[in-house]
């Protein structure tokens, strides 16, 4: 009666444990599949949701440094000299970005246009606004660009232009302010008049590289909320109204890819390729996974664009409908299609994974690793908590027989200035989100495994009594068989 008490308890005691063990890894898929349903909610794109006032408006810090390069030996270059180029900077500006004007459609999709503007910060700046750089006359080598496959009519029209009211040359001072944000150049006001009396599109009379990207929106984006399809949320569906850029000569580089770089889909993977369209290069690019990080004790995915995305179409058949007009060697982009024709050329910070006859080219080009883009993604919401974005800006400068500076210069890409714009998660936001989102999942997989240990538990104590009591009950009965001789005799 004792044993068969002990055996059926030992058989309870089994079943809760396998019970408990299978409550836990049934509570693992439920949760899994609980949190992924409600992350995916928190991180559409509607007013509700908890993501929606971080995409409107950026919760932590973005800045914009600018490093410029002025002309050590701008004698030597005119004669046909290499150039030698020294870096100055930073000069680093509070980055503030809204989202305004935004409308829902039923289709899951929102538009919306992003509005950027510039603060100066001194304190995190290696000089003032008013530093003076000596660079490149861009709007001197942009008209050279525009007239040099023109009739010699013309030619000559904008060479007496210059010669009469404009500055012809190769090299100007002007402060890091103008350089940046603009300056009225009577070099483009004067010939513009010409070009636009002979249908040659020109450039506006005021030049910066960033003119007109202060306080001003980069177009019209319309973009997937996720609503429906989780996976393609942020992914720009439209800009411009386009669906395909009119910059390349071939579709696949035409296409706009990905999202703006500040989102993506929920529940990334280290095998995933992110793809990011920017208008600052006119073009999408793509991105794969480099390492695990962490910031904040947050775990995170590192993805940076591979070296091939910069290749030219020899070592990277895919990049071919980025020769225009002419191809050029790998790690740099001829925009001037969609910067009114002037001669830019994009590269990364000092030619970083080009050519290295760019590198050798140019005296003061030092490349290396950490010049690379990179964004860090939370892998659950597909949020960028830490991003880089590195990019210099050049001018494709060659011989011009027509203008006295330009007649015996080297053919080179010529690196005016690169930019870093970056933000990081900082302790306040990586706070919040470990309350809401990590200490969840967190408490969630203690209940879970809560309940598989408490069963095995269970399962080892009723297995090591059992084997106990299965060891110590032949020397019990020994012991009666025993007594029982001892009383016969």
């Amino acid at each position: 009666m004792t044993g068969l008490s002990f055996r059926g308890k030992a058989i309870g005691f089994a079943i809760l444990g396998i019970a408990l063990v299978a409550a836990g890894g049934g509570l693992i898929l439920f949760f899994k599949n609980k949190i992924r349903t409600t992350i995916e909610k928190s991180v559409a794109i509607i007013p509700t949701s908890d993501s929606f006032s971080a995409w409107k408006e950026a919760p932590v810090p973005i800045y914009m440094q600018f490093y410029l390069f002025t002309v050590a030996n701008p004698e030597e270059v005119l004669s046909g000299g290499r150039p030698n180029v020294v870096q100055k900077g930073p000069y680093t500006y509070r980055e503030y970005r809204v989202k305004e004007n935004a409308k829902w459609y039923g289709n899951s999709t929102v538009s919306y246009r992003k509005r950027r503007s510039f603060l100066f910060n001194r304190n995190m700046s290696a000089g003032g606004e008013d530093d003076v750089i000596l660079s490149i006359n861009v709007p001197l080598v942009t008209i050279a660009t525009l007239i040099q496959y023109k009739s010699a009519f013309v030619q000559s029209l904008v060479k007496t232009a210059i010669a009469a009211f404009g500055d012809a040359q190769l090299f100007v001072n002007h402060t890091v302010s103008e350089w940046l944000w603009g300056y009225e150049d009577p070099l483009l006001h004067n010939v513009k008049k010409i070009l636009d009396r002979f249908g040659i599109p020109s450039p506006d009379s005021r030049f910066g590289f960033f003119t007109g990207r202060n306080n001003s929106n980069d177009g019209l984006y319309l973009i997937y909320t996720g609503q429906d399809d989780p996976t393609r949320t942020t992914q720009i569906a439209r800009w411009n109204g386009m669906i395909n850029l009119p910059y390349w000569s071939t579709n696949s580089s035409n296409m706009i890819n990905g999202t703006d770089g500040t989102m993506f889909g929920p529940s990334v993977t280290r095998d995933q390729t992110l793809y990011i369209y920017s208008t600052d290069i006119c073009r999408s690019i793509y991105t794969v996974y480099d390492r695990d990080t962490s910031s904040f004790g947050i775990d995170l995915y590192r993805f940076v664009p591979p070296p091939e995305v910069f290749w030219n179409s020899t070592a990277n058949p895919a990049n071919a409908g980025y020769c225009t007009p002419n191809c050029l060697g790998s790690g740099v982009l001829n925009v001037s299609k969609c910067h009114d024709g002037a001669p830019i050329i994009l590269s990364q910070p000092h030619f970083l994974n080009g050519d290295p006859k760019y590198i050798d080219a140019v005296e003061g080009m030092h490349p290396a690793d950490e010049m690379n883009t990179y964004v860090d993604v939370e892998p659950m919401t597909g949020a960028a908590f830490n991003a880089a974005n590195k990019l210099q800006i050049n001018v494709y400068v060659q011989p011009f027989p027509l203008f006295s500076d330009l007649k015996h210069v080297r053919t080179v890409i010529f690196p005016v200035l690169f930019v870093n714009e970056s933000a990081f998660l900082d302790k306040p936001n990586a706070k919040d989100f470990k309350k809401h989102v990590l200490r969840t999942i967190r408490l969630t997989h203690a209940a879970q495994y809560g309940l598989m240990a408490i069963g095995g538990v269970i399962l080892l104590a009723t297995a090591l009594v059992s084997l106990m009591r299965r060891r110590t009950k032949p020397e019990h009965e020994m012991s009666i068989v025993t007594a029982s001789l001892n009383n016969n005799e």
